[in-house]
Parts: C-alpha cells; structure tokens; sequence
C-alpha cells in the first residue's frame, strides 16, 4: 500500500483535518472565540503529550540503538522506564509553562465551553485511534524510544510559533493563526506517523493493513 492510500484511509488523519476545518469554517472575529482556539491548542498540545507517553509506557519492543544511561548501553525495560517518566517531566514542565502565559494574555474567563467541549471530544477520538493503530501496526516491531521522546516536540513547537508570529509581524491574528495552525497540524502528523511513510515487510510484520 502506497503512502498516500494509507493516509487517505486513515480516520485519524480526516478526524484531525475536520477538527481544524471546522474552526477555521466556524472562525468569527470575536475574541472569546479565538480566545477558545487558543486554549483548545494547548490541550491539543497536552493531549498529543500524554499519549505519547502512555504509548512510551506501554513498549512491547523497544529499539535502544545508540542509547546510553550512565555511559554504558541501556537495557529495554530501563530505557522505556527512565525516558518515560524524564519525558512527562520535561513535556509536563514546557506545558505548565505555557499555562502560565496563557493565563496572562487569554483570560480563562473567556472561553467558551460549549465550543471546547465538542472540539476536545474530537482530538481524543482522534488521538485513541492513532494510539490504537501504533499499538497494532508496531506490536511486533522495535520502536526507537529517543526518537519517540522528541517526536511530539516536532509536531507542537511549529503550531506554538503561530501563536506568536502574528503579534510579532502585525498581522490579523485570529484568522491567520487558525490557518497556520491547520498547516503546522496536517504536516507535523503526516512527518511523525511512521505508519505511513514504512517498508512493505514492516507491514507485514506488525500485522496491519
């Protein structure tokens, strides 16, 4: 199966393009609004974190090439321990960081719930299924777990920038962000699904088609 067949098959991949569609589509110019957007991203964000992590956690196989822990080679069940719990601390710190400066320009105040509540129900539906596809497609293939460390971080930094680039540039922020982010959304999931982009005998190996 071709990359493009296993991205247009994939619900995970159109649940996360109708999330992002459906603000853009819904966009108003109305700061509680976009106030909303913002904190849905940053939940987004946390959502995408804890995932990973959980995913981390729960190895069969884990892939430790290259990867020391006190000068020496890392075993398995100790590099997927360590990194594990070193990744929630370090991802879990940037994002009450963040919090923090949320908090100072997006007053809490100002969401508005309703919006929120939908839009969160739709990235854990499409956050369970990917979880669920990595756990059948990679149930008999060693993941490299420093790669999975810094996966998330290459997906999240991108869509945090397109908070604060249209302050910096003087652009209209609401819309531009809304369609910046969609971007940095769609290419950070289709570069960090490794299902998408792997060798016909991998496939065949983790047993998904």
């Amino acid at each position: 199966m071709t990359a493009l067949n296993k991205i247009v098959r994939d619900p995970a991949f159109w649940a996360l393009v109708a999330f992002n569609t459906i603000l853009i589509v819904e966009y108003r110019d109305d700061p509680k609004y976009y106030t909303t957007v913002v904190w849905l991203f940053w939940a987004q964000s946390v959502i995408i974190g804890f995932f990973n992590f959980f995913d981390m956690l729960t190895l069969k196989k884990v892939d430790v090439t290259n990867f020391n822990i006190n000068d020496r080679p890392a075993q398995p069940k100790e590099a997927k321990g360590c990194l594990s719990v070193f990744f929630l601390i370090h991802y879990g710190g940037f994002h009450l960081a963040y919090l923090i400066f949320l908090f100072i320009d997006f007053k809490f105040s100002n969401i508005d719930f309703s919006v929120m509540k939908m839009a969160l129900l739709g990235l854990l539906l499409s956050s369970i299924i990917q979880f669920v596809q990595n756990k059948t497609v990679y149930r008999n293939i060693p993941r490299s777990i420093s790669k999975m460390f810094f996966i998330p971080y290459l997906r999240i930094v991108p869509m945090h920038l397109t908070i604060l680039l249209p302050k910096f540039l003087g652009w209209q922020p609401e819309l531009t962000f809304l369609i910046l982010k969609m971007a940095f959304d769609i290419i950070g999931h289709l570069a960090t699904t490794p299902y998408y982009w792997k060798e016909k005998k991998e496939e065949a190996a983790g047993g998904f088609n």
